[in-house]
């Protein structure tokens, strides 16, 4: 089902008319919401995530001509020095920030750089500092764990405390052992980390696992099937979801909950699906050595066990 489909379940379900603009641009709205509340549901698997990022050296530049773009190389005209323009660079909300990897030597302060493909310029006003902070996916929620992939090391997640005590200046260099996260870039929105100690060796990958979070969508997105972002034993209840937001805002409180009624029994079914993803085992409760086997909890109550006689 793609998500003009699903636009249209909703109009046939409501009783307004499919054709309608500011109906199908509402309906859009309510179908986002819907794919939000039914995220906030649980941990499912299908928000589960893995993707990679590169270390960088950061260049800041100004004076720019034309727009670099990812992957091309730059020279710099006085040193000579060449880089590939690495795919996090943001030409377009931070592009006075070039992250670059595989520096063949040092650029100089103020000299000129040229993009290979691109043809664009720019006036380095620093250049050869060590990336420490890294923006992550901008479907990223909550990151679970990271490998720096390069150098077969797994990173520790520690708190901000812990990483003052241990770099209060910020500026030990190596290969990274810590992460701590930064909070959010007040231009992209998307959530920072920081590295400790300062990798000093840019082009190294480094691994992450995250719970995503489902984007809004837009008309862009019409022809797109639902597939690429919710299962479809989960679809459905986009559908009631949606209807549920409709008719709420009619004044249908009854119609509303009736759709909500159908859009748990939804729910239910992709919970059950949600444990059974991980194979078919038997859970059972945690021990009070949560770390050993056979983990599980079990703790009588007292006069809960009597003597057999």
């Amino acid at each position: 089902m793609t998500l003009q489909q699903a636009i249209d379940l909703v109009a046939k379900r409501t009783g307004l008319l499919e054709t309608n603009t500011e109906f199908t641009d509402q309906a859009r709205v309510y179908l986002s919401m819907a794919a939000k509340r039914i995220g906030a549901r649980a941990k499912w698997w299908w928000e589960e995530k893995t993707t990679t990022f590169n270390t960088t050296q950061t260049i800041t530049i100004s004076g720019i001509t034309l727009t670099f773009t990812s992957g091309e190389t730059i020279t710099g005209t006085t040193s000579g020095a060449t880089a590939t323009v690495d795919a996090s660079y943001d030409a377009t909300n931070a592009n006075t920030t070039m992250l670059v990897t595989g520096e063949s030597a040092d650029f100089n302060s103020s000299e000129t750089i040229t993009g290979g493909t691109s043809g664009a310029t720019a006036t380095t006003t620093a250049a050869n500092v060590d990336t420490q902070v890294y923006q992550l996916a901008s479907d990223l929620l909550t990151p679970h764990s990271f490998v720096d992939q390069s150098n077969n090391q797994p990173l520790g997640i520690v708190g901000w405390d812990s990483f003052d005590l241990a770099d209060p200046d910020r500026d030990e260099t190596g290969d990274v052992d810590i992460v701590t996260i930064e909070g959010v870039d007040a231009v992209t929105g998307k959530v920072t980390i920081r590295l400790y100690p300062i990798h000093s060796t840019s082009g190294d990958v480094i691994r992450y696992r995250y719970l995503s979070f489902l984007p809004d969508w837009t008309s862009a997105n019409d022809s797109t099937a639902l597939d690429r972002w919710i299962p479809q034993i989960l679809q459905p209840a986009l559908i009631f979801g949606a209807v549920e937001f409709f008719k709420q805002e009619k004044g249908d409180a009854e119609g509303s909950l009736v759709e909500r009624t159908e859009f748990e029994a939804t729910i239910k079914g992709g919970l059950e699906q949600n444990v059974n993803i991980f194979g078919n085992r038997a859970y059972r409760r945690g021990s009070d050595t949560e770390f050993e086997a056979p983990f599980f909890h079990f703790f009588p109550n007292e006069g809960g066990l009597t003597a057999a006689s």
